[in-house]
């Protein structure tokens, strides 16, 4: 039985605007350009014959020529075939990145509509096709026959619609309508969840982004890599080791100084990711109950977090113990206050959290030591 070997990307974003500081924005430029190297070097170890990029390599339209020299060097260095198909954010318009000089032999761009690229001596066919505006609200595939007895791929940037007459903008295709084509295997970009799916024998997959860009990308991030026989395939997800983006919600109650928060803190991320948690980027909601008068200085914790961490994001979501009797017998706008919220939260018990979260920034600013950003 013959087999074709693949790895199978998309979503890499490469040139992306990063709002975090300016030396971790530059950082994490040149991790995208590593997650590149690291995908090469995957396929290499999977003994893959071809890398398929579908879709969004590019965050824009035309990225700088140092961005766009590092990646046809690296796609070059590759004894690989390297198969582009463009997407929403990077389409091959006439002033495109894709239309630029120095794309290596190796490398091959589905500029346009549906084309088939049959590779010699291996009796396979990857046909693919590219956006050419960042919009195509009409599907960009049409029916094709695929090569008899030849193992038949296919590539592209698109988004996966329950039925024919959902709406997108983003080359829309229904799962039936892909396994209809005759196709042993469909690569797909756009979506950045990695998903496996599959219609019978026919198998079409969303590699998702190889790294996320933001808290709301978050969990495992990869390519996909196996083999495509006629009638069949097989691939499975394989991580790569980019930096990760991780929420988590840390009891610090009892903790009085920045130093008893971070120490709380990294020991909770150690438990949860392990002894290199420190390489990735945290989105940390402080939860508990703290002494009287102690009022957490989140960007202070911030900052000492980061002198381990690469980046770290925190949000105070602590109460503090309080005398509630004797509040409320308060004779003062401060009691009358407190009254308030405490009648609001009899009445409605299931946002009890909430109205103590209330009580305590109310109680802080009538002691003077509210921040204008309470949030790093």
């Amino acid at each position: 039985m013959k087999t074709f070997r693949i790895t199978h990307t998309a979503d890499l974003h490469l040139g992306s605007h990063f709002s975090s500081t300016p030396e971790i924005a530059a950082s994490r430029k040149m991790e995208q350009l590593e997650n590149l190297r690291n995908i090469i070097k995957i396929a290499h170890e999977d003994n893959s014959e071809a890398l398929l990029i579908c879709g969004d390599l590019f965050d824009t339209l035309r990225v700088d020529s140092q961005l766009l020299a590092e990646v046809q060097s690296i796609l070059g260095s590759s004894d690989l075939y390297v198969f582009i198909s463009p997407g929403n954010h990077d389409p091959a318009t006439p002033d495109s990145s894709y239309m630029m000089e120095g794309w290596p032999d190796n490398v091959h761009i589905f500029r346009g509509g549906l084309e088939c690229v049959e590779l010699e001596g291996k009796d396979v066919c990857i046909w693919g096709l590219g956006f050419r505006h960042s919009i195509e609200a009409e599907s960009l595939l049409y029916t094709f026959i695929p090569q008899d007895k030849k193992i038949n791929i296919l590539m592209m940037h698109g988004e996966v619609v329950p039925d024919e007459n959902s709406e997108s903008r983003y080359n829309p295709v229904t799962p039936e309508r892909l396994a209809s084509l005759g196709v042993d295997f469909c690569a797909l970009g756009h979506i950045h969840k990695p998903a496996h799916n599959s219609i019978g024998d026919f198998c079409y997959c969303n590699a998702g982004c190889p790294s996320g860009r933001g808290f709301d990308e978050q969990g495992d991030r990869g390519v996909y890599c196996g083999y495509v026989s006629h009638g069949f395939s097989h691939v499975q997800f394989v991580p790569i080791p980019s930096r990760r983006y991780r929420s988590e919600k840390v009891d610090v109650s009892g903790c009085v100084v920045a130093d008893e928060f971070c120490a709380r803190i990294k020991e909770a991320l150690q438990k949860s990711y392990g002894e290199d948690y420190n390489r990735h980027i945290y989105d940390v909601t402080m939860l508990g109950t703290l002494p009287k008068g102690v009022m957490p200085d989140s960007r202070a914790i911030a900052r000492l977090l980061m002198e381990e961490i690469h980046y770290t994001r925190i949000t105070d979501m602590t109460t503090t113990e309080l005398d509630i009797d004797t509040l409320m017998k308060d004779g003062s706008l401060r009691g009358a206050f407190v009254r308030t919220i405490i009648g609001r939260m009899e009445k409605d018990p299931k946002n009890r959290n909430k109205y103590l979260r209330a009580l305590v920034y109310g109680l802080r600013a009538f002691d003077g030591e509210v921040r204008i950003n309470e949030d790093y």
